[in-house]
């Protein structure tokens, strides 16, 4: 028996010595190495959150029975949105629509061939929204809409990836295989103030170019320089509770964003309240924000509870 419990000691130090002490969020493994922000849903998750299960399950339900079209183009495709996905992931560069790049990752378990069906099926009923076609072997749709196009594309039937171009689509999907890019070293700065494990998480790098917008700004110019990233979180349970972190490279500029947002919530707080139930909420929600340095951050909190959110559900008398 001492045998054994020495065995199981072993194995447990050789694991907590190739174990660190902390996580962070960690990208698509499709997301490309010049990526300046990451967003990143688990659709999964949060669809098996008490919150959700109590408030939007249902709503939602409703609203995807309410169209017709849609449910017949879903029903054809073979695909569940409550069941098949798992992660919705967005990342860009630059300014997606002005040439940066925009990538959309959807992940869960899908039929291609039945989806590639559907797709024929609704491009032959509506040229004008969606276009079927293929580079080389690959099959894809361009997805049309007011402010441009976007091509999609699976990469295995586990993987759906959409982005604004053609070439792109095809060379995201040409390194579906490989392993995946490291971000750089301002996204794992900026990566590592998270845990991973958000039902919603967001990552962004103060870019040069952003830092010159707000440098433009007399509100933001004295700690515009400072700036080095922003992360936000949403995480649901029974209640809600979103943070947002602005990240700097000293305190003296964490001090005066916080001076700045702290005479902002007044306003903030007047121009969301209202004499109906829906402004009186909103004003309540705004009043329990809470603001807070520590060291070189700031941090932006909002708590939201199941019973503020049955409120706004209710109607008004």
């Amino acid at each position: 028996m001492k045998a054994w419990w020495n065995l199981v000691a072993v194995v447990l130090a050789a694991l907590l010595s190739v174990t660190p002490a902390w996580t962070a969020a960690v990208p698509d493994r499709l997301t490309p190495s010049d990526a300046e922000l990451v967003v990143q849903v688990n659709v999964r998750q949060l669809l098996q959150t008490p919150l959700v299960k109590k408030h939007a399950l249902d709503p939602l339900k409703a609203l995807l029975e309410h169209s017709a079209e849609t449910r017949r183009l879903l029903h054809a495709a073979g695909l569940d949105p409550f069941h098949d996905i798992d992660t919705i992931s967005v990342s860009t560069s630059g300014r997606p629509l002005k040439g940066g790049k925009l990538l959309v990752v959807v992940c869960g378990s899908f039929s291609p061939d039945k989806v590639q069906t559907a797709a024929d099926d609704y491009a032959k009923k509506h040229p004008g929204r969606i276009k079927t076609g293929k580079e080389g072997e690959l099959s894809m749709w361009e997805i049309r809409g007011d402010d441009g196009s976007f091509y999609a594309a699976f990469a295995d039937n586990k993987t759906l990836v959409m982005t604004a171009t053609k070439d792109e689509t095809v060379a995201v999907i040409r390194r579906a295989g490989q392993a995946p890019q490291q971000p750089s070293a301002a996204m794992q700065a900026a990566l590592a103030h998270l845990k991973g494990g958000e039902n919603m998480w967001l990552a962004m790098v103060a870019t040069d170019e952003i830092k010159q917008l707000l440098k433009a700004d007399d509100a933001s110019k004295d700690f515009a320089a400072a700036m080095q990233s922003v992360t936000g979180a949403l995480e649901l349970s029974d209640d809600a509770q979103f943070g947002l972190e602005v990240h700097t490279n000293s305190t003296e500029a964490a001090a005066k964003l916080k001076a700045r947002l702290d005479e902002l919530m007044p306003l903030l707080s007047f121009l969301g309240a209202g004499k109906d139930r829906s402004g009186q909420l909103a004003k309540e929600v705004i009043d329990s924000i809470k603001l807070k340095t520590e060291q070189n951050d700031v941090s932006i909190r909002l708590h939201v509870t199941d019973a503020q959110i049955g409120k706004t559900r209710k109607k008004a008398p």
